[in-house]
């Protein structure tokens, strides 16, 4: 895993506002808005970290098939029971709870969701709440939703820290 430096600055990161959108500070350079997207889904998608990328060893915990000889080609896959893809997974809820910490205290005046999901590799991601446009994902699709990829998804809302939406309980050891 990185340096303990580099993991805080990830759960407790910096955020700045350009183009009209809230970032994390790495991420300042990001073009404007396309027009043929919101601004809340190009925040979503600007404001995604793949949780896995934190881990500097993932030997064991991603698998790489050949699909194709002939194109080289390789399909990738995540070894959920895996103890450092476990950890993955714990490491992204506390990060998102604590990213909505934090984006509340640095916009105090402002409504956010940050969202944690498990596709097949762990990732977090917020956005702005702009009652004008619809959210990345509602609480109704998580609450619902009997996807495979939903299974340990949460949302936070910084109007709401207590009660995030979704998931199960974190095991705490």
């Amino acid at each position: 895993m990185r340096s303990a430096l580099n993991t805080a600055h990830f759960v407790w990161p910096e955020f700045v506002s350009v183009h009209g959108l809230v970032v994390r500070a790495q991420d300042s350079k990001v073009n404007p808005c396309p027009a043929s997207t919101t601004l809340t889904d190009w925040e979503a998608f600007v404001n995604h970290a793949h949780i896995l990328d934190e881990f500097a060893k993932k030997e064991g915990v991603i698998e790489k098939h050949q699909t194709s000889e002939l194109q080289d080609e390789w399909e990738v896959t995540y070894v959920e029971t895996h103890p450092d893809f476990i950890s993955a997974c714990e490491l992204g809820i506390i990060a998102a709870r604590l990213w909505a910490v934090k984006l509340s205290q640095d916009f105090p005046n402002e409504r956010f969701r940050v969202y944690y999901t498990q596709y097949d590799n762990p990732i977090i991601r917020f956005h702005k709440f702009r009652p004008e446009e619809p959210v990345w994902l509602s609480d109704e699709t998580l609450l619902y939703s009997s996807h495979v990829d939903f299974r340990n998804a949460r949302i936070f809302d910084t109007r709401s820290l207590s009660s995030p939406v979704g998931g199960l309980p974190l095991r705490v050891q």
